[in-house]
């Protein structure tokens, strides 16, 4: 039967690696939390920021994948754990940035937004939370809810046609036309 090393019994070389394994994911936490703080709801950048937590996904996958395969001539169940957990998480990776990939192949779209309305939403927690959106139809009476910045949403306010550059698989602006 294989057993996993307790703290106390690995290597000074095998403490650290575990450690810098631990880094680098605390590290890419730090960039998402950042990322989804800092860079805009609107623009090129608004991609990022929709992509920011499949990227995380992803790289989680990568590292259990990597830890496992580190790892198969010693410890087969460290090999089986990596593997499942690297398909969980690639797969959630993979669900997420369908529609962003869909919408980068395709590229962007204008839209002629007819029955404009601004809405605020309030969520539990203050403003990490706190979203404005653009909403309105195109032509064909699809309907659409853009994410947009505080600024843009008081800029807006009152408007009843709105021209946009866009994603529409991911709802995001690159400009407003």
């Amino acid at each position: 039967m294989v057993r996993i090393k307790r703290k106390d019994e690995l290597s000074k070389e095998e403490k650290r690696r575990r450690e810098i394994f631990r880094s680098i994911l605390c590290i890419m936490m730090i960039i998402f939390i950042i990322t989804q703080l800092m860079l805009p709801e609107t623009g090129v950048l608004g991609m990022v920021n929709e992509g920011s937590l499949s990227i995380l996904f992803l790289g989680y996958g990568g590292s259990f994948l990597w830890s496992g395969m580190k790892r198969r001539k010693e410890d087969k169940t460290a090999v089986i754990l990596g593997v499942l957990m690297s398909i969980l998480l690639f797969t959630v990776g993979g669900w997420m940035s369908r529609k962003i990939a869909a919408d980068l192949i395709s590229g962007p779209k204008t839209i002629l937004l007819t029955s404009v309305t601004t809405e605020e939403s309030l969520g539990v927690s203050g403003i990490i939370s706190h979203h404005y959106y653009l909403c309105g139809r195109d032509e064909n009476w699809e309907e659409y809810q853009f994410d947009i910045s505080a600024d843009e949403y008081y800029e807006l306010e009152g408007e009843k046609q709105i021209k946009v550059l866009c994603y529409p698989r991911t709802e995001r602006i690159l400009k407003f036309l």
